[in-house]
């Protein structure tokens, strides 16, 4: 079968037949996402990153939508399904209690990422245990389901941290909770939006003006857009947020200026991997941190619940916000014509949203 192969810790991708063992019922794969993590191993800069044992490549990919060719389990041929992408040690009660993004061991696989083949490729098998259903009213902007699950898992946690106070307002909603999202890539817009919907009055931030579809994005949705090219000292008086979450894979140095943005009581969400610098905290920094009882998590993976929140979610978004959700997909490019956009999996362009290939 065709393949999108990597070779980690080398550089590069390549296109190709490769032959791979599984079990499972079959899944012809109709799409698959790029990720950041895709490009970030495409580029030799993942150092989880690495192939299954027996094989001297890995298909990348773990992003992915599939049509179920045969019955198995509660699914039927014909059925749309999105494939969970990271798969438990095995060993540990996390993982065998359905929790691998806790693994106590960190032995863990990932699909195209750690261990495990990914989904970049004309079919795999599967077990049904790892499969999510796909509502066909959600074809086109089911793929963000894998993104924002490992959001939906984020907030879950976040609620769970702030369990330690009253942190609703007094009509028992998030309508006074502020928040900040620094990012407008496809985790920061799909995180804005998922906290817009649970009532927060959130703000999101790049070093730039936005994009034009990024512009009606936020307008439809009633989000805020902060232009912190020249820092956040304009963006309000100290104290000003009650979450703030960094999306953006921003330098390190970042993290000083977004503290004394932190309300008593706030949460410092850090998603994802800074790729340079360093933050260094002043004793003043730490001082506060405790006085004011801020917390910092840091958010990633989530599982087969967090799939299917996902799915609702965005069954949601396309009938409160129908032009936010036809946005997402930025484009989907077949995938015998990949070899005609060169640095497609080398690079995000600026005004990337989610980019998907296209199986069929």
């Amino acid at each position: 079968m065709k393949a999108i192969i990597v070779r980690p810790p080398e550089k590069g991708f390549e296109k190709k037949d490769v032959q791979i063992q599984e079990e499972g019922i079959k899944i012809r794969i109709l799409e698959n996402g790029i990720c950041g993590t895709d490009r970030e191993i495409v580029n030799g800069q993942l150092f989880a990153a690495n192939a299954p044992g027996g094989y001297s490549f890995m298909a990348l990919g773990h992003e992915a939508i599939g049509e179920v060719m045969e019955d198995g389990g509660d699914f039927r041929k014909g059925d749309l399904v999105m494939p969970v992408n990271r798969r438990g040690c095995g060993k540990c009660l996390n993982c065998l209690l359905g929790r691998p993004d806790f693994c106590e061991t960190g032995e863990f696989v990932e699909a195209g990422i750690k261990g495990m083949h990914g989904f970049m490729r004309e079919y795999i098998y599967d077990s049904p245990e790892f499969l999510v259903r796909v509502p066909p009213d959600i074809r086109n902007t089911a793929i963000m389901a894998q993104p924002l699950s490992d959001l939906e898992k984020s907030l879950e946690e976040i609620f769970s941290v702030q369990g330690r106070l009253y942190w609703k307002c007094r009509d028992g909603t998030y309508g006074c909770r502020r928040a900040l999202v620094i990012g407008t890539g496809a985790i920061g817009i799909l995180f804005s939006l998922l906290l817009k919907s649970r009532g927060f009055d959130v703000t999101v931030s790049n070093i730039r003006d936005p994009a034009e579809h990024e512009t009606r994005i936020f307008e439809e949705t009633g989000i805020t857009y902060f232009n912190s090219s020249n820092g956040y000292s304009s963006l309000g008086n100290k104290d000003a947020f009650d979450l703030i979450v960094e999306a953006s894979g921003s330098d390190a140095s970042i993290l000083p200026s977004l503290l004394s943005l932190l309300k008593n009581n706030a949460v410092l969400g850090l998603f994802g991997f800074m790729r340079s610098g360093s933050a260094v905290l002043k004793n003043t920094d730490i001082q506060n941190l405790v006085y004011k009882s801020i917390s910092v998590v840091g958010l990633i993976n989530g599982q087969k619940p967090h799939f299917e929140a996902a799915m609702r979610n965005l069954v949601q978004w396309k009938h409160i916000w129908p032009e936010t959700s036809r946005s997402l997909i930025t484009r989907t490019i077949p995938i015998d014509k990949i070899d005609e956009f060169p640095g497609l999996m080398n690079k995000k362009t600026s005004w990337e949203i989610k980019t998907k290939i296209s199986w069929v």
